[in-house]
């Protein structure tokens, strides 16, 4: 071949190599799936796209190599070409392999290969291992997390959110996002064979911090393209809203969804404040939670639980009144193995309500799966066991039936096998006690006889700490020892952490008391009983929902008993969180010889509009509160002291501190 006809036909070769892959790169980045999304034991659902444009597609589910079931569907203009199929009659505990054909060619799109599969869930509540991932905050870019789940044999991963960032509620811009993030090849790979489902944050809603309210026309196509590119077998009402469940036998995840609902109608539990998750699908999850038979429940959804503590009100804080109300049922109907599941912050993070459903409450947080973190996210909280601001981060929960307690096991992940965080809950701990009233339990007792440990279920988590050398003295107190605290000397003890429930409606506050002195009369002085902190530790943060002092009062035969308390204000507009609010002082006058040198009987009883006051089996006052609403957070309590620890401090002894969630009727004198 002379040198013209060679160059000839290099440049003839090389235009057919470029539109070839030209061709070739056009048509993978039309390409989504196949996904496995929701997989239950008799059916399954997945989604294929081969191209941009209308395909008849026949996906053919095979058994040991033989066909067994077959479902034809084309994706058209409106579903971006994306074809859903919906297979049923399988068998549960099975393995099967897809193929997917053009229905008209008969040419195979997907072999029936290994990487093509998935199985069946077993629906025994015991003898079996589940596995399931947890995943939020994921960019459109290459990571080692969804390499590491495929290595982990998950039996589900679950998107949680911010999974894709989307942050446009244009449809064109949502589906090709989500079209990109399913694209990245690891996740491909994985989703092919594992079944790939979840739920929606804001970012993916449609806008940082978005509700129902604030994307109320764009939500529609937000949610569209999210129904697009997901595979579930129910998309909330199957018009609004993305929630929906899974039951994989020994566990079962309620995908939540806060967003699409949220300030759009009036509360279920509350009229008088804007909804979280919306009257159906309170109804629905109250309904599906009673039903569940799993040992292990999951109420997952993409925001936080408790309060991000910054400007944004997109967490469960807000809606504390609806979040509550859940815990409530949980508790009150005998609900057994519920943990909770948020992401969201940046920030991973793990916390135990204690005894929150009457039995502890374990929250994890996962976020981010990419490397933005926000340290500022992560806050105090009372009830925060452990944290970790890093990105590349997953969690798993394995569901383990196999023994004679089953057992759900969280381990927070990064790639490379790196386990960070490793929590074993056997299921005996996520039962509760039995008890004669479930609405009224003991949460702290320092009886002070002869240690300052707490005795309630709580235990040593609300140990009491001596400061400035307080002590107990033997034989002193009404039935054995007692708690000295010398004024002087400026003695008080500290409890480092909270007791009662998030955000409490009702609780008592008990103890005896034997004042040594009392305020002088005409001075400023202030003897605080008790005081709450803010975060555990003493400070002038103002926390004071429990908070109980004597001061002088006009007369000098008596002396002022006032309480003060700090507690939420509801939220007064729409979009807007609730505040802490300070109330008080509210004074009762008692005459100063019935206390000094007597051991006395105190209670404080809380119910969210009324602080009562009963003294030695006297009912002396019942305040009303300005703004009726739950207390505030606090993070433990001073005795003998006001929060600051020294300054203001009690004169004498003090002996059974009891503190009940719940209302408590004082005994009679």
């Amino acid at each position: 071949m002379n040198t013209h006809r060679l160059r000839q036909f290099l440049i003839i070769y090389s235009l057919g190599l470029v539109t070839i892959v030209c061709h070739s790169t056009s048509r993978a980045n039309e390409v989504v799936g196949p996904l496995v999304g929701s997989v239950d034991s008799t059916s399954a659902q997945l989604l294929y796209r081969p191209s941009a444009s209308e395909q008849p597609l026949q996906l053919s589910v095979l058994l040991d190599g033989k066909v067994v079931e077959q479902v034809t569907s084309t994706g058209g203009e409106d579903d971006d070409f994306v074809a859903k199929f919906s297979v049923a009659n399988l068998h549960p505990n099975t393995r099967y392999h897809y193929r997917i054909d053009n229905a008209d060619t008969q040419e195979t799109l997907i072999a029936a290969d290994e990487t093509h599969s998935f199985h069946t869930a077993n629906l025994a509540r015991n003898a079996q291992s589940v596995s399931v991932g947890f995943v939020s905050c994921v960019d459109i870019e290459p990571n080692g997390i969804w390499k590491e789940m495929q290595s982990l044999d998950l039996d589900m991963v679950c998107l949680m959110g911010d999974t894709p960032y989307i942050d446009t509620t244009g449809l064109a811009k949502v589906r090709s996002r989500h079209r990109k993030f399913l694209q990245m090849p690891d996740l491909a790979e994985l989703s092919a064979n594992t079944p790939t489902v979840g739920t929606w944050d804001d970012h993916d809603f449609g806008r940082n911090n978005g509700n129902g309210r604030n994307l109320m026309d764009g939500k529609i196509d937000t949610r569209r393209g999210f129904v697009n590119y997901r595979a579930h077998s129910q998309f909330g009402t199957g018009t609004e809203g993305v929630y929906h469940h899974a039951d994989l036998g020994m566990i079962e995840v309620f995908f939540l969804d806060p967003r699409y609902f949220s300030q759009t109608e009036p509360s279920p539990v509350d009229a008088s404040q804007p909804t979280c998750f919306g009257s159906e699908q309170w109804e629905w999850l109250l309904a599906e939670l009673r039903d569940s038979k799993a040992p292990f429940k999951v109420l997952a959804l993409g925001a936080i639980w408790e309060d991000k503590k910054n400007k944004e009100t997109d967490d469960m804080f807000t809606y504390w009144y609806e979040r509550d109300a859940i815990f409530d049922v949980i508790k009150n109907e005998n609900i057994d193995g519920v943990v909770l599941l948020g992401g969201d912050i940046h920030v991973a993070r793990h916390l135990v309500h204690p005894q929150r459903v009457g039995y502890d409450l374990h929250d994890f947080v996962i976020s981010p799966g990419h490397k933005r973190t926000i340290t500022e996210l992560d806050v105090y909280h009372p009830s925060l066991e452990w944290s970790l601001v890093e990105g590349w981060q997953f969690l798993t929960l394995k569901a383990d039936g196999t023994h004679d307690v089953p057992t759900l096991t969280a381990e927070f992940r990064q790639p490379d096998g790196i386990v960070n965080r490793k929590v074993e809950l056997p299921l005996t701990s996520l039962k509760a006690n039995d008890q004669a009233d479930r609405n009224l339990s003991l949460r702290a007792h320092w009886s002070f006889d002869t240690d300052l440990k707490n005795e309630s279920v709580l235990g040593r988590r609300i140990d009491a700490v001596a400061n400035n050398g307080a002590k107990i003295e033997a034989g002193t107190g009404d039935n054995g020892g007692a708690l000295k605290l010398e004024r002087s000397r400026q003695q008080y003890v500290q409890v480092p952490r909270c007791f009662l429930d998030d955000n409490s409606t009702h609780h008592t506050v008990m103890l005896s008391f034997k004042p040594t002195s009392l305020p002088t009369h005409g001075t400023s002085e202030r003897h605080f009983l008790f005081e709450s902190t803010a975060e555990g530790d003493i400070s002038a943060k103002s926390a004071w929902h429990l908070s109980l002092g004597m001061r002088s009062s006009e007369s000098p035969d008596q002396i002022n008993m006032q309480l003060h308390t700090h507690t939420l204000q509801p939220a007064s507009q729409p979009e807007a969180a609730p505040l802490a609010k300070s109330q008080g002082g509210f004074d009762t006058l008692i005459d100063r010889a019935s206390l000094l040198d007597h051991w006395n009987k105190i209670f404080v009883t809380f119910d969210g509009e009324a602080l009562t006051l009963t003294l030695n089996g006297k009912q002396l006052a019942k305040h009303q509160v300005p703004v009726p609403g739950p207390a505030s957070e606090f993070g433990g309590l001073v005795i003998g002291g006001h929060r600051e620890g020294t300054g203001r401090n009690f004169d004498g002894w003090i002996n059974n501190v009891s503190v009940w969630q719940g209302e408590l009727t004082p005994p009679a004198k």
